[in-house]
């Protein structure tokens, strides 16, 4: 049977809150890790917490530590039938895990803690009980691991001029240096590179594409948010995380994508069957279904290994590109938008909320670049020589 309190935490706080998939298996892996730990400890949680006996700081760095593991299933042995189900949630550590995924275990664990208490008190809560309930939850958030930030060196991301232009020939149909031997999924491929890069949409708003978003005659396309949807064959549908926007597209972008859909989509079995733009070429079970997020990871990662250049190449790094472009253009425009205006557009055309302040993560190298150049500029002024300067005495 599903345990109780985690499946109505997640329904209630995480799922009603229209949070993505992903969302609630974060949660739930952090809830997940707390929940083995409590069974190594032999702790029944509710029980404690309706005696309003909360979490120890040794307990609370103990768990912190545990947190800094990464888990596997573990696997039962394959002579022996019998499971031992004391240990409900069959996690095993096998090494340690990364900050990133340290801090976000602990947020939740932190989040559920506290609702948990909450619930199992509700009309006994006085007021020591609710800022012991409080002080626990800070103590969890304040055993997150804190990255100072102040390494900046090689965060910028996007793709210089030059590796740009190297992946551009690479992906050109018939290159020698194109990793794809098929003529139709070269096509595709160059055409999901395009737009991504062209576009700057996300990985998700990719592969969530249809045929028929896509505006023939003003040469525009949607991106829309399809969450659940019921039509989708693939087991982990792709999300789209923005908000719905319509992109203006070049003609050329425009009659690559036509050319997709009449010469090669159609022929391939089984795509007619829906409309997701991007479609499996290879023949086995899922010819025709639309195409993966493992699918795309893997054409990203066979591109990179096609030169050094583009040794770091990954879907997301192409957004960031985007980004930078749209700085250097709005830089160079003869049209004096204010700073204000020129976010409000990057963040429609990225589907951002207005000034949410996302545009700051998309445009470190820019904002390196033109403060590089500033400095250069400072320095020269500092060492020019004035004219007419008075005699020293």
């Amino acid at each position: 049977m599903p345990m109780h309190y985690p499946n109505l935490y997640l329904t209630t706080q995480v799922r009603n809150n229209s949070n993505s998939v992903a969302a609630m298996e974060a949660a739930l892996s952090g809830i997940n890790v707390l929940l083995s730990y409590c069974d190594d400890h032999q702790i029944n949680l509710s029980e404690r917490f309706m005696q309003s006996k909360f979490f120890s700081i040794s307990e609370l760095d103990a768990i912190r530590d545990y947190c800094q593991h990464s888990f596997a299933r573990e696997k039962a042995n394959s002579h022996c039938n019998e499971i031992d189900i004391n240990r409900k949630s069959g996690l095993k550590s096998v090494k340690k895990t990364g900050l990133t995924n340290e801090y976000i275990r602990l947020t939740h664990i932190a989040k559920y803690t506290e609702w948990l208490a909450t619930i199992l008190l509700t009309g006994l809560i006085e007021r020591k009980t609710m800022l012991d309930i409080v002080k626990m939850k800070k103590g969890f958030e304040s055993r997150r691991p804190f990255n100072k930030g102040r390494n900046q060196v090689g965060r910028e991301k996007g793709l210089v001029r030059k590796q740009e232009a190297v992946l551009l020939e690479i992906i050109q149909p018939g290159s020698e240096r194109n990793p794809f031997e098929n003529q139709s999924i070269q096509i595709r491929n160059q055409l999901l590179i395009m737009l991504l890069l062209h576009l700057g949409i996300r990985s998700g708003e990719l592969l969530n594409l249809r045929v028929s978003d896509i505006d023939w005659g003003k040469n525009q396309i949607v991106i829309a948010r399809r969450a659940d949807e019921k039509n989708d064959p693939r087991r982990r549908q792709p999300l789209v995380k923005t908000l719905d926007r319509r992109l203006p597209m070049k003609d050329t972008l425009v009659q690559a994508i036509h050319r997709y859909v009449v010469q090669f989509r159609s022929k391939v079995p089984g795509a007619r069957k829906h409309e997701y733009l991007l479609v499996t070429h290879k023949s086995g079970p899922t010819q025709g279904q639309p195409m993966s997020k493992s699918a795309l990871i893997k054409v990203i990662n066979l591109l990179a290994d096609a030169t050094p250049e583009l040794i770091s190449l990954h879907a997301h790094e192409l957004r960031h590109t985007w980004n930078n472009r749209f700085s250097e253009f709005m830089d160079a425009s003869d049209d004096s938008f204010t700073p204000e205006e020129q976010e409000a557009q990057r963040s429609y055309l990225q589907g951002w909320k207005p000034y949410s302040g996302t545009a700051a993560t998309y445009t470190k190298r820019f904002t390196r670049e033109k403060a590089l150049e500033a400095s250069l500029k400072l320095q020269e002024d500092m060492t020019r020589v004035p004219e007419n300067l008075p005699n020293d005495k």
